[in-house]
């Protein structure tokens, strides 16, 4: 029988990449994001075998309808990738938007992540996208950098645990990437360095590296990155968010 795979976000971006890599491996992906024109694009690229579910995942109702789908069908493998950001000075953002970011990166991050590890089998794994600014706290994306925080820390707990089932969690923690999401956060489109900038396909790439050694419960993606997590666990907290205030000044 052909794996199965559930990805959230897959209508764009990182979580697009993560359906098109997984579907070409021999999975059977389902698809989940608010845009049903993007999805069925999508599924359409994929083949007649993948499908879509539309959900808003910063609602309750959109986490049911996906729980509701885990329950009632295995996935072989979750890849909890929707997540937001609101960039700008924290006060300033109106504090809905701020809700909003912290129920989809975390609140649903975790409901979905109870659901199938409650229903999870040897050899099933889950897959938390975070950011590689949970490690280096970003001032304009303060409550973006909180929720990554939380996002690393829980799945390392949980790789913990559940590797004792036979079940392989990962943190994946990228950095810039060639995606709207600048746009999505309200940074607009700002150049970066191409040296510190990754193609969702090749955050993918090593994504799906670490999947098959199922060994690491933090994956840093790309030599810049971890070249940051090194200068973030060297330095002082204060000179750390020094530089990255200083970065976006």
């Amino acid at each position: 029988m052909k794996r199965s795979a559930l990805v959230t976000g897959a209508s764009e971006g990182i979580g697009y990449a993560f359906a098109a890599r997984l579907a070409a491996e021999g999975y059977v992906v389902t698809g989940v994001a608010r845009n049903e024109g993007n999805l069925k694009k999508l599924t359409g690229e994929l083949g007649g075998e993948h499908s879509y579910i539309v959900a808003d995942l910063t609602t309750t109702a959109g986490q049911d309808k996906i729980v509701k789908a885990i329950s009632e069908r295995h996935f072989d493998l979750l890849v909890n990738n929707a997540g937001i950001a609101a960039t700008g000075k924290f006060a300033e953002i109106p504090l809905k938007r701020h809700l909003e970011v912290l129920t989809l990166n975390c609140e649903a991050v975790v409901t979905l992540s109870h659901a199938y590890l409650n229903s999870a089998r040897a050899g099933d794994a889950l897959i938390n996208v975070s950011s590689a600014l949970a490690l280096m706290p970003m001032p304009l994306m303060g409550l973006y950098s909180a929720t990554k925080a939380f996002v690393t820390s829980l799945s390392e707990s949980l790789w913990y645990y559940q590797k004792k089932r036979g079940v392989y969690v990962m943190g994946l923690c990228p950095g810039i990437t060639s995606t709207r999401f600048n746009e999505h956060s309200g940074a607009g489109s700002q150049e970066t360095p191409k040296i510190m900038t990754q193609t969702p396909e090749e955050l993918v790439d090593a994504a799906m590296k670490a999947l098959k050694r199922r060994k690491k419960p933090t994956v840093i993606s790309g030599a810049v990155n971890n070249v940051f997590a090194f200068i973030s666990r060297v330095r002082s907290r204060r000179g750390v968010i020094n530089m990255m205030g200083q970065m976006v000044e």
